[in-house]
């Protein structure tokens, strides 16, 4: 996380908006080209998302920006993170960095674990990179434990139509959110 833009106007939660992404926000997405490369999988994940499987989130400062995104597969082939019943996987979680620090990450978050607790959620699970000490912290002062290592191996085809392999070791943090059932 970097320090905040002081130039960024004052910001209020309640001037906030989340919302579902819709397809005409894909682009927003990209964050002016830095995650062009995310362009297909960000298009697979709205598919799935118009099937059930998956939520995206975004907030934005109406009339002036997206300022972030999260998006939370509902069930997973990889049960650990995702269950379809009780546990639910969050990832793609980001703020833009000029308006880190200002509370949106943790608005968002509150947000989405209401909602997933709504749905019947009973634990949320993430991956963090190890070196991202600023997002671990984060996680940990809202209630998420680190429950075990990852090797952060995965792939994705990027804008182009090219396999990516990424290598980024990573942390599985889980939080509780809802109550046990009878």
């Amino acid at each position: 996380m970097t320090q905040t833009d002081r130039s960024a106007p004052p910001l209020n939660t309640s001037d906030l908006l989340i919302r579902k992404v819709d397809r005409p926000d894909l682009e927003a997405l990209e964050w002016d080209g830095e995650f062009l490369k995310y362009r297909r999988m960000y298009a697979e994940i709205f598919h799935t998302s118009k099937a059930g499987k998956s939520l995206m989130w975004l907030v934005e400062l109406p009339g002036v920006a997206v300022l972030g995104q999260a998006f939370v597969l509902l069930n997973s082939v990889d049960v650990d993170a995702a269950d379809g019943v009780s546990r639910a996987y969050l990832f793609a979680f980001r703020v833009k960095p000029q308006w880190q620090n200002r509370g949106i990450g943790q608005y968002l978050m509150q947000f989405i674990e209401q909602d997933l607790q709504k749905r019947g959620f009973r634990y949320v699970t993430l991956n963090v990179a190890r070196n991202n000490l600023d997002a671990i912290r984060l996680y940990q002062r809202i209630g998420y434990k680190i429950i075990g290592p990852r090797s952060g191996l995965w792939s994705y085809r990027d804008h182009e139509g090219r396999l990516q392999q990424v290598n980024e070791p990573s942390w599985r943090m889980m939080k509780r959110i809802g109550k046990m059932r009878d």
